[in-house]
């Protein structure tokens, strides 16, 4: 019988997660890793090396080869703070930090890290890293051609930060239509694909449209990869708002007071029971076949884009799915 998770085909690694702990980091980014390790420490440090390994994966093929390192490195550290700003929404609550934060990207010179009501350390830090991002960023040959709509797609993942945010607040907020319409831009793929472009002098403009209509789906399938690689650890930590516990829930798989249950304690005897009720349903096979969906409506696209090799990028889709279910429980 076919495991469930066996929806790609792609798998050139016997051990995807041996592979990713052996993935060096950048000496270039090092020094900001560390100071994160200090400052913030939420993440263990696989996860920068899961991204780090897997970015060349889904580059644009347009991207010029001699910007390749600069444009890995400047998709770690945005990365970088965008999860901090997450960490700071979702598991701190706290909004006065995640406020002046936001700020940074747009008018960094003007935060406030000294503000009493705000983490200075992580302000500082947020500063920081982004002023070593935009010197990457500034040095594409592209980069002020994209660098709006850069800016623009970086409103939408604190957007969909803001919203995970207000999920902690309002019980009964979440629903699955939601989900899709905010919090996949939590995956950043519209913001990795503005650094390539920024660093593509033979993409073709009049394409644009149309390359980000298969970036809505390959962020909705980045998206299914984390939901179902990581929504058992996040309700242990009584996180209830993934997909995949989001859609068990409207399709009364779980009720609302197993919901409530989880939110009031997280011991194993609340939790362990909702786990295996939904894994014994439906719903990570449905949430698999919607990540096929999205890729055939993408894979639509690929004889009417001729600056992107579109088959290659969404084969690079199948790969970060294989790494998602190889990685549960490490990130």
């Amino acid at each position: 019988m076919r495991n469930k998770f066996e929806v790609s085909t792609y798998n050139s690694e016997a051990n995807p997660l041996a592979t990713v702990r052996k993935q060096d980091l950048p000496d270039t980014v090092l020094p900001l890793i560390e100071s994160y390790d200090e400052i913030a420490a939420d993440r263990d440090r696989f996860l920068w090396q899961w991204l780090y390994h897997l970015f060349p994966t889904f580059r644009f093929s347009c991207v010029d080869d001699s910007r390749a390192r600069t444009v890995r490195d400047a998709k770690l550290v945005a990365t970088i703070f965008a999860v901090v700003a997450d960490d700071v929404a979702e598991q701190h609550a706290d909004r006065a930090t995640f406020d002046e934060l936001t700020a940074v990207p747009f008018d960094h010179r003007h935060s406030n890290p000294d503000r009493d009501d705000v983490d200075g350390d992580v302000i500082q830090f947020l500063s920081d890293v982004w002023e070593q991002f935009s010197v990457r960023y500034d040095s594409g040959p592209r980069s002020e051609e994209f660098e709006n709509l850069l800016l623009f797609d970086l409103k939408q993942v604190f957007q969909a930060i803001e919203y995970s945010y207000l999920a902690n607040d309002y019980s009964g907020l979440v629903s699955e239509r939601e989900l899709w319409r905010y919090d996949a831009y939590n995956m950043l793929i519209f913001v990795y694909a503005d650094i390539d472009l920024a660093n593509a002098p033979s993409f073709d403009s009049s394409e644009l449209s149309l390359l980000r209509q298969v970036c809505d789906r390959t962020q909705r399938m980045a998206r299914i990869g984390n939901w179902v690689s990581t929504w058992k650890r996040e309700l242990a930590e009584g996180d209830c708002s993934s997909g995949v516990v989001v859609h068990a829930l409207e399709t009364d798989i779980i009720s609302h007071q197993t919901i409530q249950m989880i939110r009031e304690s997280r011991t194993d005897e609340v939790v362990r029971p909702v786990i295996e009720t939904i894994d014994e349903s439906d719903v990570v096979d449905h949430f698999l076949r919607c990540w096929r969906v999205e890729y055939e409506k993408a894979m639509q696209f690929e004889l009417e884009i001729d600056t992107v090799d579109v088959g290659g990028y969404l084969d690079g889709f199948e790969r970060i799915l294989d790494y998602h279910i190889s990685s549960e429980g490490h990130k």
